[in-house]
């Protein structure tokens, strides 16, 4: 059935002339005619519309030929709302334009041997993104990454990702835009998608840019807890990617000072969980008498930045605040060589789903440490853990090292 809609959709859109080229102002009339209304709440809307037709406006044409499409105010016909599209379209309507590019992607997902559907979309897409309209962006976007998924062609995944780095405001934080974070959450999924298609490490790189940016924001957002298990994909295929600029040296040794308080306590299992707002505990010998240290990483501006980071940055679910729901959970995660954050998993659970995964969302969106050296200099990989609370006096964070 979907193949016979395809070929019939198609028929129409090649053999049926468009009502731009029907200059007799009785023709279009007559055409208009033809559109019968269903609701008849929106008559004067559509007789709107339709007498902006008659005089050529655009803006009419892909209006009403939405409403033939949707068959919502009047009777559905296909054939007669492609046509005004096609005509709002051709007179640089980039509503009808993206509309267009739109449905020939639907189609194409249907029937995607059909390289005609392919070529069609992507013009009119084209041709909405040349018209500033951002939503063709993310269309378009995907639409050439499944075509390269489909053809096994890298470069128009790599074209998706081009287009989409030119996306208004994409490289910031953002908590209020939607239509960014769409963005955002669409490159980075083209990136890792792209490593898997050529192990392309260079976009597994950006695929963590991306879905880091993405994941700072405080809105709530939709599947976000998608995104997170993506990220954490990302930072588990054990492949350096430091995308932070290494600290100068002198930020390096302000880091290396001793913060003040207490320090924390060493946990089981060769991580040390330590208390909210406190340092790490240094490692015990055997019959508890404190040892030497094994080599270890530096989060950037040292220990109380990063208890002040995770204050700053973990987002405590508005609905288990306010049934005062609490929870701590501890993430434990690698320090690479290059200082970017690796393997992270959630090594003492909550008991509460989304605290689990915010835990991690927060450690995840940390910025590259600082890798730690052995004693001839050489960078080498440090276990590290990091705790998360939940309400019970604030939010807070601890940690402790591997060893």
């Amino acid at each position: 059935m979907r193949k016979f809609i395809i070929s019939v959709v198609m028929s129409v859109i090649i053999t049926l002339p468009t009502l731009a080229q029907k200059i007799n102002a009785d023709s279009i009339k007559a055409e208009m005619d033809k559109i019968e209304l269903s609701n008849p709440a929106m008559k004067q809307m559509i007789d709107r519309y339709k007498k902006g037709v008659i005089k050529g406006d655009a803006e009419s044409a892909y209006l009403l030929g939405m409403e033939c499409m949707s068959g919502q105010n009047v009777t559905k016909n296909m054939e007669m709302g492609l046509n005004l599209l096609d005509a709002a379209a051709k007179q640089e309507n980039a509503d009808a334009q993206y509309n267009l590019g739109n449905f020939f992607y639907a189609l194409w997902l249907q029937k995607k041997e059909n390289d005609a559907l392919f070529s069609q979309g992507v013009k009119w897409l084209k041709k909405a993104v040349k018209n500033n309209n951002n939503n063709a962006n993310l269309v378009l976007a995907s639409f050439y990454s499944e075509y390269g998924k489909y053809k096994k062609e890298p470069s128009y995944v790599s074209g998706g990702i081009g287009l989409l780095e030119k996306y208004p405001k994409i490289e910031e934080v953002n908590h209020k835009d939607e239509a960014v974070l769409n963005a955002q959450a669409l490159i980075g999924t083209l990136c890792l998608g792209k490593w898997r298609m050529d192990n392309d490490t260079i976009a597994l790189r950006d695929a963590k840019k991306w879905f880091r940016i993405l994941l700072q924001s405080k809105l709530e957002f939709p599947n976000y807890s998608n995104y997170i298990d993506s990220l954490q994909a990302v930072l588990s295929m054990g492949v350096p990617m430091r995308i932070d600029p290494m600290p100068t040296p002198e930020e390096i040794e302000q880091a290396k000072q001793p913060a003040g308080g207490m320090g924390g306590f060493p946990g089981g299992g060769g991580f040390g969980g330590g208390f909210p707002g406190m340092g790490g505990g240094a490692p015990q010998g055997p019959q508890g008498q404190q040892g030497s240290r094994a080599p270890q990483a530096i989060f950037p501006g040292g220990n109380m930045q990063m208890q002040q980071f995770i204050r700053n940055n973990t987002n405590y679910p508005e609905n288990l605040k306010n049934q005062k729901i609490n929870g701590r959970a501890t993430v434990s995660f690698t320090i690479d060589t290059d200082g970017s954050i690796i393997n992270p998993v959630i090594s003492s659970n909550a008991e509460v789903y989304i605290m689990d995964k915010e835990a991690l969302r927060t450690v995840m969106v940390m910025p590259d440490w600082i890798p730690a050296k052995s004693e001839d200099g050489t960078p080498v990989q440090a276990k590290q853990s990091a705790t998360v609370n939940f309400g019970s006096g604030g939010m807070g964070g601890g940690f402790g090292f591997g060893f």
